[in-house]
């Protein structure tokens, strides 16, 4: 069983947003197994640390708020959790909070996630009206590439807003599905009305990632744990003692 579920959010800076998402995942279990943490596994011929990302981000995109859970097998505080992590994150990223999740396999759903496009630094202006025309539209349609074919897909759900910045740069906002999401570079692509590739050289920055928690455990959930936990710490104290050699007669 689950005895402790955590949230852990942090950075993924400028110098690694070219790593692929298979690769965080990497980096991050590695830095479990580093800071020995007991994390649960998943069953099977090849076992990993149960570590969940709510949301996949983009190649080539940093990001001031990313968020994993991970399962353990044991209670330890968050604080210990911070310390043993924070001390083994690998190069390009950094920790920034640990907080408690209610310790059940439902996981946290996305509600929304804000981007920044930096429009300034590439040198490309966009219109307000030309924000009021998208946001107002009931339907945007968009062609993305796949490998050997262009995929189909509705942008106009996944669209919450946008704005600009003083300084010219966009904030976008949208919400995920499990059908998928809006990319910021698509949306610049249908601004600008301009091809997906001719926008791929736009830095994008994730500023935000709102979840929504799964449910609390009932009162009756909590006792049962609580008993659990309490039987598993008082079996590890009796190993613990049984594994003293005996003191020495005086």
């Amino acid at each position: 069983m689950i005895q402790q579920k955590v949230e852990i959010r942090f950075e993924k800076g400028e110098a690694v947003r070219f790593i692929s998402h298979h690769d965080l995942m990497r980096a991050l279990m590695r830095a479990v197994r580093r800071a020995q943490l007991p994390v649960r596994l998943t069953e099977g011929f090849n076992p990993r640390p149960r570590i969940v990302f709510p949301v996949a981000l983009e190649v080539g995109v940093a990001s001031l708020d990313e968020a994993a859970e991970i399962e353990f097998s044991q209670c330890l505080s968050v604080q210990e959790v911070f310390s043993r992590l924070s001390s083994v994150f690998p190069p390009g990223l950094v920790l920034k909070a640990v907080k408690e999740l209610p310790p059940r396999k439902m996981g946290q759903t996305p509600l929304a996630i804000l981007y920044r496009l930096h429009l300034t630094e590439a040198g490309i202006t966009i219109p307000p009206q030309r924000l009021t025309t998208i946001l107002k539209a009931t339907s945007l349609p968009f062609d993305r590439p796949r490998e050997n074919r262009l995929q189909k897909v509705e942008l106009r759900p996944a669209l919450l807003d946008l704005k600009l910045e003083a300084q010219g740069d966009l904030l976008a906002e949208v919400r995920p599905s499990q059908s998928g999401s809006a990319r910021p570079l698509e949306l610049l692509s249908l601004l600008l009305d301009l091809p997906l590739k001719e926008v791929k050289h736009v830095r994008v920055t994730k500023l935000r990632m709102d979840l929504k928690a799964p449910p609390e455990l009932t009162e009756e959930a909590k006792t049962e744990r609580e008993l659990l936990l309490k039987r598993e710490h008082e079996a590890i104290a009796k190993k613990e003692a049984n594994s003293q050699p005996p003191s020495e007669p005086k």
